[in-house]
């Protein structure tokens, strides 16, 4: 019947070589663009919603996320030194000056430090999520397939990928 909800179960297995890079420390720029997102924005998380400012209202909290993160969306920042300038120029850089033609930060072709700059504290490379729906192995971007996760912000409110008992 095509009424019945039913499960499909997979194993992602995930196997990437990242280039050589200093262990993850927080930059300075990342600290204070993540804060103005999270703390003075009080963005929503992509996904459920939740902000800073209702992390402990249980009603705005309908998956009991713990704390505001924020994922770098289009490059992840530990394989920064692999990304080829050119390659991010013609996709990246020209996409977002299609977008926002009147956007100061894409006029013109980006610099290697620039790039750089940009992967690892720029607004547009960070999504706003809750340590749920970033990290968790059953919801989180780190865990389960892109067309699942990125349909989650669009589902009724009722319906839920997973029991409930496993989400948190």
């Amino acid at each position: 019947m095509l009424n019945q909800v039913h499960e499909v179960r997979r194993t992602l297995h995930e196997d990437v070589f990242y280039p050589p890079h200093a262990p993850r420390t927080e930059s300075a720029a990342y600290a204070r663009t993540h804060h103005q997102l999270v703390v003075l924005a009080d963005a929503p998380c992509f996904i459920c919603g939740v902000r800073q400012s209702t992390l402990h209202h249980p009603a705005q909290n309908p998956f009991g996320a713990r704390a505001m993160e924020t994922h770098h969306v289009h490059v992840e920042w530990a394989l920064a030194g692999a990304v080829d300038l050119k390659r991010f120029n013609a996709q990246v850089v020209a996409q977002l000056r299609r977008e926002r033609p009147d956007d100061p930060a894409y006029p013109k072709h980006f610099t290697r430090a620039q790039m750089l700059a940009w992967i690892d504290h720029h607004p547009d490379n960070l999504l706003v999520l809750c340590d749920i729906h970033h990290r968790h192995s059953f919801v989180g971007i780190h865990a389960i397939s892109g067309p699942i996760w990125g349909a989650q912000n669009l589902l009724l409110h009722r319906y839920e990928l997973e029991e409930k008992s496993r989400a948190k």
